[in-house]
């Protein structure tokens, strides 16, 4: 299941203006993590995000919600419920192509949502 769940989300990695794609527990703890571009220029994004990621993730939660999406530099970061128990994080250049991108998340959401499920 997990190899299904990389490969899945490497295809969503390479995919233009995608810094960077990770599966979390609902708890926060990253269950698997592509990274499209130098680890080095993600960094202090993933150091912000750590920080971040649990209230989000219990926020969209509690609240129910379909997404939670906000800017940071000139990054985009969403979070997309995939199942009750796990959550589709996506780092995005602000000028990525967003409708063909939800396009690919709704995909794959739906994929992995499956294998979770199983």
């Amino acid at each position: 299941m997990l190899s299904e769940i990389s490969r899945l989300l490497k295809r969503l990695a390479v995919a233009e203006g995608i810094k960077m794609v990770a599966l979390y527990r609902i708890d926060g703890v990253p269950l698997c993590v592509k990274i499209g571009t130098t680890v080095r220029e993600m960094t202090p994004v993933l150091y912000w995000l750590e920080n971040q990621i649990k209230e989000m993730l219990h926020s969209i939660s509690q609240q129910n919600l379909d997404e939670a999406s906000f800017k940071f530099n000139n990054m985009v970061i969403m979070l997309i419920p995939v199942s009750k128990t796990t959550v589709l994080g996506i780092i995005a250049r602000e000028e990525a192509s967003i409708y063909k991108l939800h396009i690919d998340i709704k995909t794959t959401c739906m994929k992995i949502g499956k294998l979770v499920a199983t």
